[in-house]
């Protein structure tokens, strides 16, 4: 049996507490983000309403290159986790404004989302 929580305490509290031991995992079929807890065992779910992508650091001595089509934030990021998953990290977490900040250690991208949703799930101990 899976317990449900509908709440973002959870991920907060883990966030919180060991912020080292949450990976992001994937992006599901619904759209939201995957992250494991290897410290409490939960798997916590964010559902994104809104990504906005930057780069944190341009490349000293020479110009960016600017592609002609631009891929959206969102795709940014599911480019980042299939390239390099375990470079993504989370970089800040609100639950009372529901803001997730993240951060592609490989691409020097952040990410900023608005959720609107998180949810936590735990298998109880039998």
């Amino acid at each position: 049996m899976v317990q449900r929580f509908q709440s973002g305490a959870f991920v907060q509290q883990c966030f919180a507490v060991h912020p080292l031991c949450l990976s992001l995992k994937r992006i599901d079929d619904d759209g939201r983000l995957v992250i494991a807890c290897t410290s409490c065992r939960m798997m916590h779910l964010m559902t994104p309403t809104q990504v906005v992508g930057r780069v944190a650091a341009v490349p000293l001595g020479g110009e960016v290159e600017t592609p002609q089509a631009q891929p959206t934030a969102r795709e940014s990021l599911e480019d980042c986790l299939r390239a390099h998953p375990v470079s993504v990290t989370i970089r800040e977490l609100d639950v009372i404004r529901d803001q997730v900040g993240l951060r592609c250690g490989e691409c020097r991208r952040i990410f900023d989302m608005q959720v609107s949703g998180f949810e936590s799930l735990q298998k109880s101990q039998s």
